[in-house]
């Protein structure tokens, strides 16, 4: 018969078995253990010490080129278009540090910017149709190409106020008469037109597009941009496509590239410059720089992306 003694040193034999090879387990396996935490550790930091320079570096080079876009305009571009009158033609919601950097570039490039025509995204909402068409006294019976219509109407009003840039007149009133019927429906709107009579040699148009829109400003501008340069007893303005061409990290339905559709069209990549970047202050230089190269009768397509033959236009006296 077992006795509650034998019982007790049963216990007390299980406890000590039990506390020796906790004893003897954590003896052999702490030191490679612990060495190999430790080493991992140690791995981690130098892998986040890395990241942090790298990232230290990253953020004085950003630093670096926010200051060349405060910088290079004024020091890259002074006299290079004087005698150009300059009409900013935006189509749509571009983003305006764009139309800022764009802005002060061609003011640093000695030319007179006349002002901005903002083609409001109403013209490029195909549900809105009808309301352009309205607006235009076009039929909505099918037979239309409304955005077409569009087009030719925005080249002939871009047409009217170069005549008046020729005649010194006051650019706020040769614009607000001619785009006044699309104003009035919304469909354009004239920004920061200068007052005074403007005298130009040239009349040059940056046509400002945006990939992030809502929209596809294409068969709009496509047809204002042919029409524009297709009227041989005309003299066709200087006119150079700059498009942002960064697509935003959450934007999922993008516009397509008026730019490739320039670029890929035998007459008009043979006519009109373009230039890809416009989000940088590479794409603001090459968009004055590309103006001064067509007025002497040169076409180029700048930037990185498809169909670009050099980043920037050379730089000649």
């Amino acid at each position: 018969m077992i006795s509650l003694r034998h019982h007790i040193f049963s216990l007390i034999a299980v406890f000590v078995a039990l506390a020796i090879g906790i004893a003897a387990g954590s003896t052999v396996v702490r030191g490679p253990l612990l060495d190999s935490l430790r080493a991992r550790v140690e791995s981690a930091e130098t892998l986040i010490e890395a990241e942090r320079a790298e990232n230290d570096s990253l953020a004085a080079e950003v630093a670096q080129l926010d200051q060349l876009g405060d910088d290079a305009p004024d020091q890259l571009l002074p006299g290079r278009l004087i005698g150009s009158a300059v009409l900013l033609v935006v189509a749509g919601d571009v983003d305006p540090g764009v139309v800022d950097g764009l802005s002060r570039s061609i003011d640093a490039s000695s030319a007179e910017l006349i002002g901005e025509i903002r083609i409001a995204g109403i013209a490029f909402d195909p549900e809105q149709t009808a309301v352009v068409a309205e607006a235009l006294s076009l039929s909505t019976n099918g037979e239309t190409d409304v955005a077409v219509d569009l087009g030719r109407q925005l080249a002939a009003s871009l047409a009217e106020v170069r005549d008046g840039v020729q005649a010194s007149g006051p650019i706020s009133e040769v614009a607000s008469t001619v785009f006044g019927a699309l104003e009035d429906e919304g469909i354009v709107d004239l920004l920061r037109l200068r007052t005074e009579p403007v005298a130009a040699d040239t009349f040059d148009v940056v046509v400002v597009v945006d990939r992030n829109v809502d929209d596809d400003p294409g068969p709009v501008l496509r047809a204002m941009v042919e029409s524009a340069t297709s009227d041989a007893e005309e003299v066709a303005p200087v006119m150079v496509i700059a498009e942002v061409g960064r697509v935003a990290l959450d934007d999922e339905a993008t516009s397509p590239s008026f730019v490739a559709t320039i670029r890929e069209s035998g007459r008009l990549r043979d006519e009109i410059s373009t230039v890809d970047n416009a989000e940088t202050v590479l794409g603001w230089i090459a968009t004055v720089l590309g103006l001064q190269n067509a007025q002497r009768g040169g076409v180029g397509h700048y930037g990185f992306r498809d169909g670009a033959e050099q980043s920037i236009p050379a730089i000649s006296p």
